[in-house]
């Protein structure tokens, strides 16, 4: 039976549940392929008290009318794809442009809402991502008019990134026109390999000459930063397979490039038909900790390159990540559209995922808030931690200082345990992840989390 997340995290959990803090410390006898037993989390950070439907709607309504404070960032969800890819568990819907149409009409109508709240209305926002699904399917009408939308509802900073999420295919003149008139400075495609074979095999529309193609058009719109995300653990992929991946990527005029593993959910298609034999197994763990390692030896021995990120690269300043830097700390955001996610004062909350439910509550004149997680004691620190730490170098007792808290100390013990078995090295007060430590960082950011909350409860 093929590893799956849920699989691999059922496992680890157990692991901790006999052992504690002491399943936390890394193995040092191999810390690239072996540091720890699984992967702990998609994304790291507290856990907080859930609320659902009503009592989530209500206490998401109440916070409304507080002015946000903090750096915000806003997300609207296009839930629907021309066609899905075996690996992909972000598939909602199928598109049509009947259904997209109606689908504007009612999300604009969503984001009216709270357009005169002062959650809304007042204090900038940073950074907008269109995610999905695949907002790039979109007509360039239905382009323009949603970000002619978000332009009058939101309170976007004057220098906003303004990320449109997409796929290779769906990148035309027509498309890109309306997105550059529409403001978008930021294009991020999922390019995930250059291999005809994987591509096909993953039911990705276009090959590898077409993506050159497409890639050269969005090259012509200088206002756009062009980023594209590689997966690395893909069924079929060698490492000669990655290795050329990387490079093609790093030779092209692009302004980003995203190295991300693969997670091969339980309920995905990939992983049923991994389990029926009729593909070949994807990468176990420590295969994929030596692909990550070829792509960061590639990129770090590129001096065209810089990361900013344990994943993310950047060729020329027009590439921020504002979103990506800052959507996993303490940071509010507003969301819309069915199946969203967004933060607000600690709050975590996730809309409607069925089109039908999200259109019902819609067309009431509620926020379609599904669930709600309410923020626990030291949330804010806690997510900036955990932010830190997946964005690479990391300084605790900077953190502690804003925070008057101890953090360091109280995740020291952790910390020494990681840097004798290869995972961090310390320079003064900052922490520098190793390849092995880039590797497992979204692990050891959700460990560090853990003890860090348990040690300041």
């Amino acid at each position: 039976m093929a590893m799956t997340f849920e699989s691999g995290l059922d496992a680890l959990m157990q692991f901790v549940g006999l052992k504690g803090e002491a399943a936390y410390y890394a193995n040092a006898a191999d810390p690239l392929h072996a540091a720890f037993r699984a992967k702990a989390a998609v994304h790291a950070g507290p856990m907080g008290m859930p609320m659902i439907w009503a009592l989530a709607r209500g206490k998401l309504n109440s916070l409304t009318h507080r002015p946000r404070t903090s750096t915000t960032l806003a997300y609207i969800h296009i839930p629907f794809c021309e066609t899905r890819c075996l690996y992909c568990m972000f598939y909602q819907n199928a598109y049509s442009e009947d259904a997209a149409d109606h689908y504007i009409d009612l999300l604009i109508k969503e984001m009216q809402l709270w357009a005169d709240r002062p959650v809304q209305k007042d204090g900038p926002v940073s950074a907008l991502y269109f995610g999905g699904g695949t907002p790039s399917a979109l007509s360039a009408a239905n382009l323009t008019r949603l970000l002619k939308a978000a332009h009058a509802l939101l309170p976007l900073a004057p220098d906003c990134e303004i990320t449109l999420e997409g796929r290779v295919h769906d990148m035309t003149p027509e498309r890109l026109d309306a997105a550059a008139a529409g403001g978008v400075n930021r294009i991020s495609l999922g390019v995930q390999t250059f291999n005809d074979e994987i591509r096909h095999a993953m039911q990705r529309i276009d090959g590898k000459e077409d993506i050159f193609r497409r890639l050269e058009l969005l090259a012509q719109y200088p206002q756009i930063a062009s980023v594209i995300d590689l997966i690395y653990g893909f069924p079929m992929q060698t490492e000669a397979v990655w290795d050329e991946d990387v490079r093609t990527a790093a030779s092209l005029q692009l302004d980003g490039i995203d190295c991300y593993q693969l997670n091969l959910f339980q309920k995905s298609p990939l992983a049923k038909r991994i389990e029926a034999g009729k593909m070949p197994p994807a990468a176990t763990l420590a295969e994929a900790a030596d692909r990550f390692a070829i792509s960061d030896a590639i990129l770090s021995a590129d001096d065209r390159w810089t990361r900013i990120s344990n994943t993310h690269w950047r060729r020329t300043p027009k590439e921020r990540n504002i979103y990506n830097s800052l959507g996993k700390g303490a940071c509010d955001c507003l969301a819309f559209g069915c199946g969203a996610g967004g933060k607000l004062f600690g709050h975590a909350f996730m809309q409607e995922r069925s089109l039908a439910a999200w259109e019902k509550q819609v067309q009431r004149g509620e926020k379609p808030v599904f669930a709600l997680m309410k923020p626990t004691a030291n949330w804010s620190l806690l997510r900036t931690v955990a932010c830190a730490v997946e964005n690479g170098l990391f300084n605790l007792k900077e953190i502690g200082e804003a925070f008057h808290k101890d953090v360091d100390g109280a995740g020291r013990g952790l910390l020494n345990q990681w840097i004798d078995a290869g995972l961090l090295t310390r320079s003064g007060d900052v922490y520098s992840p190793t390849v092995a430590g880039k590797f497992w960082h979204v692990t050891m950011a959700q460990f560090l989390v853990n003890v860090i909350s348990k040690r300041l409860a």
